[in-house]
């Protein structure tokens, strides 16, 4: 009688991160599940997370829309926009904010992050769990991150005084997509370089805070000279900034006409941000599957 044990040979692998793609394959709860891990390890630092982002808005708003604004509206810059200061950058500190942090929730977090120290990808990878899953995952995760950037600002804003309409409300989803619209192309960035050499810092000086700076926030973008108005109409954040105003100040008929968007642009800035969104979310997808199969 043989004790010979047999040689059972398993399946052959899907891949090189993927040692158990094989046996369960993942369906449609992929990314909601991977969205509630990225939820449960940032609980911790949820409470630090949301004092910091109050700070913010309490601070700009202090120092912009009642100190500098009690400038503007004293010398009658409020009668020429038709509603105070601090109603007018509002919808664009809310818009701008939440650009800012799903920017840097697009940069660091990912290449380091998932990519080239923790590898914690590479680990998902490991499971029933697809690249584009765990792309639309993290891409779902910040955009999350700033659409609660963009509650806390609003609750601090309503608290100041500079909700004048209910439609204000729109600004968080508003806000959210602008934020994506920069945000999901950046991420398809950080999956692609394999050595960082300054270029996340180089997107903050000299995109975002140049956006920030020049993309109507402060100050109508028709006091800029003609070919600086050009740059600001690509600029994200300039689409987003002008729905939010529109949402924020179109129901109180300005006399002024700040805040009013003819539907023609109103659609244009909504598939502007729409179309980059989209665009990213895609190549993000495709980018991670392929550093993921290396």
């Amino acid at each position: 009688m043989s004790t010979e044990t047999p040689t059972i040979t398993p399946p052959p692998l899907a891949g090189r991160h993927t040692p158990t793609r094989h046996l369960v394959r993942a369906r449609g709860g992929g990314v909601p599940s991977l969205f509630g891990y990225l939820l449960a390890s940032t609980r911790p630092y949820l409470k630090i997370a949301a004092l910091s982002q109050l700070g913010s808005p309490v601070l700009y708003l202090l120092s912009l829309g009642i100190g500098l604004g009690s400038i503007v509206n004293g010398r009658a810059g409020g009668q020429s926009l038709g509603t105070s200061y601090l109603s007018f950058i509002a919808p664009a500190l809310i818009a701008a904010t939440a650009l800012q942090v799903a920017v840097a929730q697009s940069m660091y977090p990912i290449l380091f992050g998932g990519f080239k120290f923790q590898r914690i990808y590479f680990a998902m990878n490991a499971t029933p769990l697809t690249p584009r899953q765990i792309a639309g995952g993290v891409l779902a995760w910040i955009a999350a991150r700033s659409a609660i950037t963009a509650t806390l600002y609003l609750a601090v804003v309503a608290c100041f005084g500079g909700v004048r309409s209910i439609s204000t409300l729109l600004c968080v989803p508003i806000a959210t997509l602008g934020a994506m619209a920069l945000a999901a192309p950046i991420a398809v960035y950080s999956a692609t370089v394999d050595t960082e050499r300054g270029g996340f810092a180089a997107i903050s000086r000299f995109l975002v805070m140049p956006m920030f700076l020049f993309s109507g926030t402060f100050y109508p973008v028709s006091m800029l000279p003609e070919w600086a108005r050009v740059l600001a109409w690509l600029s994200p954040l300039w689409h987003a900034t002008e729905l939010a105003r529109w949402a924020s100040l179109a129901p109180l008929h300005l006399s002024s006409g700040v805040g009013q968007v003819g539907a023609a642009a109103l659609l244009g800035h909504l598939a502007f941000l729409t179309v980059l969104t989209i665009a990213g979310v895609l190549l993000t997808g495709w980018r991670f599957r392929v550093r993921l199969s290396r």
